[in-house]
């Protein structure tokens, strides 16, 4: 079996007194394509959040193709993992130009120093944000742009630098019907094209299809309660023991799953 993309062993995020996440372990093929569940204070922006290089872990280990995080260049590393996560984000963004933010994925840091900016960068810039839509946005400030535009300049921000894995936290929060349906097409894209190792946190099982995704964790109190195939895990009978309620899940036409509670 090859070596795994990204490995964790005992991997913990601690705040005091607090675990943030504790001993996870976690192996993830490369361009398998993840489902991360769990309610919310569970872990999954944080776990997220240290995989992609913008937190740092205070227990454990991580690998990249099996050398150790702490041996690795963390602004290299950022550069492989395409971060697409408002929680994180908009803790960090608020008056910053589209144009710094979505550079700065190139550089692999949070914001950009302008000798680093190329006139062919922002050509190029230009040209994305006219496919979205938001060629009049480029000066704007990040806190200024509504939720589907701030998912947009995010995927944008992390494709610019043509990354191994996509890390997306909860990306159809808070987004009208018509960015859900971009946003759904922009996720069915990366899986049909096999070329992205992905991970996808989410609390809606309407969002999930075993066609798109082929592993799941379910996390619970910052630590791993199960994980492996989805065909395994997604189930009436897993889910219940999760949630600790009777559940009943079915598929509907299109294939994906649709969680009711008995």
């Amino acid at each position: 079996m090859d070596e795994p993309i990204i490995s964790t062993r005992g991997l913990g995020c601690q705040t005091g007194d607090r675990y943030l996440i504790k001993n996870i372990k976690l192996d993830i093929e490369e361009k398998s394509r993840w489902i991360v569940l769990g309610m919310n204070g569970c872990g999954k922006t944080t776990l997220l959040s240290i995989l992609a290089g913008y937190q740092d872990y205070t227990h454990g280990t991580i690998t990249y193709r099996g050398t150790d995080y702490r041996d690795l260049n963390i602004i290299e590393l950022r550069k492989k993992m395409g971060l697409i996560s408002n929680s994180f984000f908009d803790r960090v963004y608020q008056n910053e130009s589209v144009l710094d933010l979505v550079l700065s994925g190139l550089s692999g840091t949070l914001g950009m120093e302008e000798e680093y900016i190329h006139a062919g960068h922002v050509r190029k810039l230009k040209r994305l944000l006219e496919k979205v839509g938001l060629e009049n946005r480029m000066d704007a400030s990040y806190g200024w742009l509504s939720k589907g535009e701030r998912q947009n300049i995010l995927i944008l921000r992390a494709l610019l630098a043509q990354p191994e894995i996509m890390v997306l936290d909860e990306p159809m929060t808070g987004l009208d019907v018509v960015s859900k349906h971009k946003m759904m097409r922009f996720v069915h894209s990366m899986a049909q094209e096999h070329n992205h190792t992905i991970l996808y946190v989410t609390h809606h099982f309407e969002e999930i299809s075993p066609d798109l995704f082929d592993n799941c964790l379910l996390m619970r109190r910052g630590q791993v309660y199960k994980a492996g195939p989805v065909s395994e895990i997604i189930n009436s009978e897993v889910i219940g023991e999760f949630f600790q309620k009777p559940v009943q899940i079915d598929r509907n036409k299109s294939g994906y799953y649709h969680l009711s509670f008995k």
